[in-house]
């Protein structure tokens, strides 16, 4: 039997949400979602999860400092950021900031094979609990 993957999705937008969610259960994976950021860092440091799908605007805590905020924890996930228009330089910013954001991806042209495709990718790959261990083993890069 093949292992369930576990995935968070982080936004404040009720229908996005609940597209998101529709679209990665049919796709065979196990879903929550968080409106907010507060209630995702919530779930992220109570529960479990592969891959969280977080977007970048939302009120109480945006997607950004919540990611920052599970790095400091030390939460083993990794992060998709879902971006707006115009937000594009903020996820980039996100991507090399930030050690669990792996990709992002635009609302606006969102395609749900492609989408499916790239969190399953990131869920079945290597911890990134181990990808940090076998990194701190390594020496520094000299400039």
């Amino acid at each position: 039997m093949d292992e369930k993957y576990c995935i968070l999705v982080v936004d404040d937008e009720a229908d996005m949400r609940k597209e998101l969610k529709l679209l990665l259960e049919d796709y065979d994976f196990e879903v929550e979602t968080a409106a907010n950021g507060e209630e995702g860092l919530e779930k992220l440091l109570t529960d479990r999860f592969d891959v969280a799908v977080v977007d970048l605007k939302m009120p109480k805590m945006n997607g950004l400092e919540m990611i920052r905020q599970a790095d400091a924890a030390n939460i083993d996930t990794y992060a998709v950021i879902l971006t707006g228009k115009g937000d594009k330089e903020d996820a980039v910013q996100a991507l090399r900031l930030q050690r669990s954001v792996k990709d992002w991806v635009d609302k606006s042209s969102l395609n749900d094979t492609d989408f499916a495709a790239l969190i399953k990718k990131l869920a079945i790959g290597v911890p990134l609990e181990e990808v940090n261990q076998i990194l701190s083993k390594l020496p520094p890069v000299e400039a």
